[in-house]
Order: C-alpha cells, then structure tokens, then sequence
C-alpha cells in the first residue's frame, strides 16, 4: 500500500470531517461567485476532476491546490490565520512553565563599564 494512502487511511474522523467542511465552504464561495468547476478550475492550473476532489473533502488533494482555490476565490488572506502562535494555547502554557522562577542579576560588572 502506498505510504500517502496509508496516511489518508489513518487520519481521524475529525480531520477528515473538516477536510469536508473546508471542501465544501470552496463549493460554495465558488457558486456565490457564479464561477463554473471550468472557470475555476483553468485559474488555479488544475483540471476539473481535481477540483471536484477538493470540493468533496478528499484528503488526497494538496495543500497548494486547497492555497490555489483560495487564492482564486480571493480567500488566501485567510491561510494567514491558521495555527498563529498568539492562538496555540497549550504551546503558551508550555512556554510559560519553562521560564525561570526568578531571574537573578547578572554577576558581569563589565556589561556597563563606560
């Protein structure tokens, strides 16, 4: 079995729930914008059966031809919030039990020699 099946074969209902989703809100920016699969499909470089892959949620489809629908549909700024650090809660806990219970002066008088 090839590795990249494996992997869409393993991922979590979650994950393949909101890959769905994700295709789904391309559908339909899409059909507000009164683009055919056709039209939309020539702008991002892709054929059509690509494009009908994405809309339906198949995991197999790239990250650049998700980047490429947005981009087309005028959405990519939207690429800009995932995963932002100010947004990853557990990785600032992380952070904050890491540093030190007090900092102590630094014992080179050099530092501020004019």
């Amino acid at each position: 079995m090839p590795q990249n099946n494996l992997a869409q074969n393993s991922l979590p209902p979650e994950i393949i729930h909101t890959i769905s989703q994700l295709g789904e809100r391309i559908r339909i920016a899409r059909k507000r914008r009164a683009i055919t699969m056709e039209e939309l499909s020539s702008r991002m470089f892709v054929n059509r059966k690509t494009l009908y892959r994405l809309e339906k949620g198949d995991p197999g489809v790239s990250l650049s031809v998700f980047a490429s629908a947005l981009w087309a549909l005028g959405l990519d700024k939207d690429l800009l919030k995932i995963a932002l650090p100010e947004q990853d809660h557990v990785g600032i806990f992380n952070e904050r039990k890491r540093l030190p219970k007090r900092v102590r002066a630094s014992k080179r008088s050099d530092e501020l020699d004019f």
